[in-house]
């Protein structure tokens, strides 16, 4: 709903380079300094034997634009002066390696071997940023989980979580780059994006290492094409296959002789600790990567296969004040029938351990003092993930490459979450998929385009061990140790958490295309990048309700300090569904002064993004919902017509945008709002199947609960409504 348009204009040359490839660049001159035109200038792939072919300018200089990292050997060739040879020069992302090449009279036949990489110190761009090599990566620790993304840590700016954001981003490492929020990082794998559209984070993660060829991190001064987020781009490349067949094997283990106990295992029950050692752990990582030619110089392959296993034995709280056996005898004989009870008897198992204290509890003129004592829970955390990838590339010819990447990530979570009572932990199945085709075309030596179709994929769903725990709204009874409304270790309350079940599922289609155009002293790069992003989701808290009764008195006489519940309004629904459209245009222009100023440069770039606001769609019975763009460009004559009903318009120029207006109330979606609870109102999640015994409203006006007054009665079998 915001159009931008910024240029910066800096006295350093601008990092107008793939998102993953480099550049190689240099000038030419004679023993006497004098510049050399018209020298044929070769760049040749040493992994792959690709070449890419050139010759210097009238000012002496070349440049080749989009070229894969890799090795790369470059020889400079001119009749009257012997041939230059440079190499191997180790080209990185977005990295341009600058030569400065002195031809030498002689022979065509002699050659001038010169073994030396391009310069490290980075004199040819702005970007502040670090990189992380095949080398490092590997040698470097990546604790707990080898998630490339703990090489991010190491990096000077970057903090794992500020105080007071929100840890909820995708990608398993939350962080925090220059003080920006944690949720303003922008994520791409071989080009492709790969941010997480609802909370943020990398949503493909990488737990195998050895499929990374390059992982890149800018923090400060990003080229043009670099837009969305402004702490800081995270750039990984994944490895390729090469003339060479290479790979490699692994196998990484864990146990609880490997760990201590923390805080939770060492807390005293009964006067003894929970965990007398760590309690038992066994987690292993093992799988293998291989890459090799198909055709040589011409086909080349990359694959790789890993299996994460994780047991554990998990620790739960202990709750002070559960009815023991006696005590839930007690309870059935005063209060049995009362639909609240039945529910507080199945879903609460009796205390392990008694302690000195009770409840008082009158019924009926009945009155008894309920023995309490302590329970403890614990649960068996289970995890099981495939992650595996495969990567193509061939040379069509010596002008077009095409290649494609697929990544792969199916997982199983179950145990976590709340542990006591039992039957509350979460079992959360979850895939991740992500496909990129490219083609790279160089149909004249100073133009070199590169179009990539993508599309990523992401499903999960949390749910309770036990599904009958979701026929009861959240119910919390201080006095009894029962606390807590969302999912979490510490919960102890009875019923699933108001923030359960909840299940989404994105789409993120993606088009991109990128011309870099050298002309004269300008290196000119300018793209396109169009993304449409589909979500249905089902998160709706407390749309089971909440109720939260101070004391067992209170429970029993159906009498709560808070009763809440949120649903849809009249001709809303718990399923949303959001499809918008980002549109992304960038152009950089990049000027070098001509020798003996060269390192004199100037970079003027601009970037127009269009990131459209998310629509909620039709009702879920629509087969086809139709697509509507948020910002679409009408005529003078329609903007006139329009102008009442129009939100916003903004004008660039002559041409003028108009901001949808929005839906009429008939068809606009309604948000859920929670408000206090009447008595005439139902606390019950609509499910499959009917639940005997199920709280449901008592009929009544609509007026709110008084004290005394019961608030729900038992159900009655009858068929299933939805």
């Amino acid at each position: 709903m915001l159009a931008a348009l910024a240029a910066v204009m800096v006295m350093a040359p601008g990092a107008f380079a793939q998102g993953t490839s480099g550049a190689i660049l240099g000038t030419v001159t004679d023993s006497t300094g004098a510049l050399v035109p018209d020298a044929k200038v070769t760049a040749l792939n040493l992994d792959t034997n690709a070449e890419r072919a050139g010759a210097t300018d009238a000012l002496g200089a070349f440049r080749f634009q989009a070229l894969p990292i890799g090795n790369y050997q470059v020889a400079i060739e001119r009749p009257g002066f012997s041939k230059y040879v440079q190499g191997p020069i180790t080209l990185t992302v977005n990295q341009q390696a600058e030569l400065r090449v002195t031809l030498q009279v002689g022979a065509v036949a002699e050659t001038v071997q010169v073994s030396a990489d391009a310069p490290l110190l980075n004199t040819t761009t702005a970007e502040v940023g670090v990189r992380f090599d095949e080398r490092r990566i590997s040698e470097l620790p990546l604790t707990p989980n080898r998630n490339v993304l703990q090489l991010a840590l190491s990096v000077a700016g970057v903090s794992q979580r500020a105080e007071g954001q929100s840890e909820f981003t995708a990608g398993g490492v939350a962080f925090s780059v220059n003080g920006m929020r944690t949720r303003s990082n922008n994520f791409m794998i071989d080009g492709q994006d790969s941010n997480d559209p609802s909370v943020a984070g990398l949503t493909q993660q990488i737990n195998n290492p050895d499929i990374v060829a390059e992982f890149r991190l800018i923090t400060n001064q990003f080229s043009p094409e670099f837009g969305r987020a402004a702490g800081s781009v995270v750039n990984i490349v994944t490895k390729s296959g090469t003339n060479s067949y290479h790979g490699s094997a692994f196998w990484f283990h864990n146990d609880n002789h490997l760990n201590s106990r923390n805080n939770q295992d060492k807390a005293l029950v009964s006067g003894q600790p929970k965990f007398a050692a760590a309690p038992f752990r066994i987690e292993n990582q093992f799988g293998g990567t291989v890459g090799g030619p198909v055709l040589k110089d011409r086909t080349f392959f990359f694959g790789s296969l890993q299996r994460w296993t994780d047991r554990q034995l998990g620790s739960g709280t202990t709750i002070n004040g559960v009815p023991t056996e006696a005590g839930r005898q007690l309870l059935q004989s005063l209060a049995g029938s009362r639909p609240q009870v039945q529910a507080l008897l199945k879903f609460l198992p009796p205390a392990q351990s008694p302690l000195n204290l009770t409840a008082p509890l009158t019924v009926g003129g009945r009155s008894e003092r309920i023995p309490l004592g302590s329970l403890s829970g614990a649960t068996s955390v289970k995890f099981d993930d495939w992650q595996w990838s495969g990567r193509g590339d061939h040379r069509l010819s010596g002008r077009h490459q095409l290649g494609g990447r697929y990544l792969y990530d199916n997982r199983l979570s179950s145990g976590s979450g709340q542990a006591t009572p039992a039957g509350l932990t979460n079992i959360v199945p979850s895939r991740r998929q992500a496909l990129t085709f490219y083609l790279t075309s160089t149909p004249s030596p100073s133009v070199v385009n590169e179009f990539r179709a993508s599309w990523q994929r992401f499903s999960s769903t949390t749910t309770a061990a036990d599904p009958s725990s979701e026929s009861i709204p959240s119910i919390e009874i201080p006095e009894l140790g029962l606390t807590g409304f969302n999912a979490a270790t510490t919960r102890t309350a009875i019923g699933l958490g108001v923030n359960l079940p909840q299940f989404r599922f994105n789409n993120t289609y993606q088009l991109q295309n990128t011309t870099s155009w050298i002309r004269g002293a300008h290196a000119i790069k300018f793209g396109l990048d169009f993304r449409r992003i589909d979500v249905k989701s089902f998160f709706f808290p407390t749309i089971r309700g909440l109720l939260r009764y101070p004391t067992l008195q209170r429970f029993v006489d159906d009498n709560a300090e808070a009763a809440n519940i949120n649903k849809p309004l009249p001709g809303g629904q718990a399923i949303q569904y959001y499809e918008w459209d980002d549109y992304f245009l960038f152009i950089g222009d990049e000027w070098r002064a001509l020798p003996p100023d060269a390192d004199l440069w100037a970079a003027l770039g601009g970037l127009w993004q269009r990131p459209e606001q998310p629509a909620a769609d039709e009702p879920a019975d629509h087969r086809r919902r139709q697509r509507r763009p948020a910002l679409r460009p009408v005529s003078g004559a329609q903007a006139g017509r329009q102008q009442s009903s129009a939100a916003l318009r903004l004008q660039l120029g002559a041409a003028r945008i108009l901001l949808r207006p929005a839906r009429p109330a008939h068809r606009r979606r309604q948000a859920g709002v929670p408000r206090r609870l009447l008595a005439h109102q139902r606390l019950r999640l609509h499910q499959h199947r009917a639940q005997r015994g199920q709280l449901l409203p008592l009929r009544g006006r609509h007026q709110q609960q008084q004290p005394g007054q019961r608030l729900h009665r038992a159900a009655e079998p009858g068929p299933h409504r939805p």
